[in-house]
């Protein structure tokens, strides 16, 4: 070493500068270029020489046992067809070496792939099968005297643009009943423009709406189940009827069973948010009356809330009848009393139909000069549809009289709307004689007194009260 620690240095190498060096094989001291130097460097520091496994399994259920060995493998798998399960027998962990690699290739589908560790610990991340034409590769880490998938399967298959894919097989992929054009999507039909979802099926349980759109699907822990929710049906290309539908049964959606009574088979419920949860403000309840499967007969109520309590307010009964429930004021327009509320003036034309209806006070006037003392007058009247009831009330004091002459005296001062359209005379007996007239002539109607044979009459004190009744059509 000596002679060598007497050359000169040099600061610059090139391929075919020489080194000195001792040679085990020679026994003796020799010289190499740097090239030879380097090309022995590159060798020893590949991976090791890949050995080549072949197989070609003919049946389902398959073992390919690899050897044992720690060189790394290329494991070439050529099945005569797709096989449904395939079991790869690793080699043994006691022979293998660290960082040894298996690359497996596989010319046919195993659509189930399983391996036996054959003394490792583990395979982190095995893949669940292989596609035809694809590769995988399992690396040995000997410190955990486990294998690891380094490279696993390519997934392969083809699809349609627009649609969200879905695996087809393990490693496989193909078009899913999505649709999805970046603004609307779709489940089983095409996206509908405007529409952020729509989803298509055949409605449970019917023969027709063979494509409806609907919206999300509820199925509820407690029968009934709710089956689908429809918001929209189109059927042959052309538009239907739009509607909202609720299609329940008991059972499941597979074995669904007839809806008992007291099922509620459908509602409609507005909430409102009132800063601490959501609360219903309105329900449209349909509930079942029967056992479905002998008779089919249901009732529609509807609720409302009032001071935070919904209540029952209407009810539509299976033969059509409506119902007020006894906690309610519908159809009371000004919202004071409990009952039924029709228009003051008739609003149709058809004669059969009742609906016109009022009833008041109002003050006749009494035109004439027989007073004497206090006498005073009410009225009061009724009208139901077309027919009115009128009733004046003429009240006398103690030593008060009120002459009527039935020629020149009369009241009037009548609300416009009992008074008839067309002219009127009609009479009706009140008691001693007298007769009750109203006329009608022109713009003038008027109610008289008269007793026959006597053309001017006193009601004096002692009778107090006298009415005046007539009932009429306008």
């Amino acid at each position: 070493m000596s002679t060598l620690n007497q050359l000169s240095s040099s600061t610059t190498l090139t391929s075919s500068d020489q080194i000195i060096l001792y040679s085990t094989v020679n026994g003796s001291g020799r010289k190499a270029s740097l090239n030879t130097l380097l090309s022995w460097i590159e060798s020893a520091w590949m991976s090791p020489a890949f050995q080549r496994v072949t197989a070609s399994p003919t049946l389902a259920g398959f073992t390919l046992a690899l050897p044992t060995t720690a060189s790394s493998l290329f494991v070439l798998l050529t099945p005569t067809g797709t096989m449904a399960t395939g079991t790869i027998v690793l080699p043994a962990a006691a022979s293998a070496a660290d960082g040894q690699e298996i690359v497996l290739f596989s010319s046919q589908e195993v659509t189930a792939l399983t391996f036996t560790l054959n003394g490792a610990t583990a395979l982190n991340g095995a893949p669940s099968g292989i596609q035809a034409g694809a590769s995988l590769t399992l690396r040995y880490d000997v410190l955990s005297l486990a294998w690891y998938t380094t490279e696993k399967p390519t997934s392969v298959g083809s699809g349609t643009s627009g649609f969200l894919p879905k695996w087809t097989g393990p490693t496989t992929l193909g078009n899913s009943i999505v649709r999805d054009n970046g603004t609307e999507a779709a489940v089983g039909g095409v996206a509908i423009v405007g529409q952020k979802l729509a989803v298509y099926g055949n409605q449970f349980n019917s023969s027709s709406d063979a494509d409806i759109i609907s919206a999300v699907v509820n199925t509820q822990s407690t029968a009934p189940r709710s089956v689908v929710v429809q918001a929209a049906n189109f059927t042959d290309g052309a538009v239907g009827t739009a509607g909202f539908r609720t299609s329940v049964a008991r059972g499941n959606l597979l074995v669904p069973a007839a809806v008992l009574a007291a099922d509620t088979l459908g509602f409609f419920s507005a909430r409102a948010y009132d800063g601490s949860g959501f609360f219903d403000a309105a329900r449209i309840n349909v509930d079942a009356t029967t056992n479905w499967a002998a008779t089919r007969s249901s009732t529609i109520t509807f609720s409302t809330s009032s001071a935070g309590t919904v209540a029952d307010r209407l009810l539509i009964t299976p033969g059509g009848d409506v119902r007020l429930l006894a906690v309610t004021t519908a159809f009371d327009a000004s919202g004071t009393g409990q009952g039924i509320r029709l228009p003051s003036a008739p609003a149709s034309a058809d004669v059969n139909v009742l609906d016109a209806y009022q009833e008041g006070t109002f003050t006749p006037v009494y035109n004439g000069v027989g007073i004497v003392g206090i006498v005073s007058f009410g009225g009061r009247y009724q009208r139901v549809g077309n027919q009115v009831t009128l009733e004046i009330t003429i009240s006398t004091a103690a030593a008060s009289t009120l002459t009527f002459t039935s020629a020149t005296d009369y009241f009037d001062n009548f609300p416009a709307y009992i008074t008839p359209t067309a002219n009127l005379l009609t009479g009706t007996p009140i008691g001693d004689g007298f007769v009750t007239f109203l006329a009608k002539n022109g713009a003038l109607f008027r109610a008289f007194f008269q007793k026959p044979a006597v053309p001017t009459f006193v009601i004096p004190a002692s009778n107090s009260t006298r009415y005046m009744v007539a009932t009429y059509f306008i």
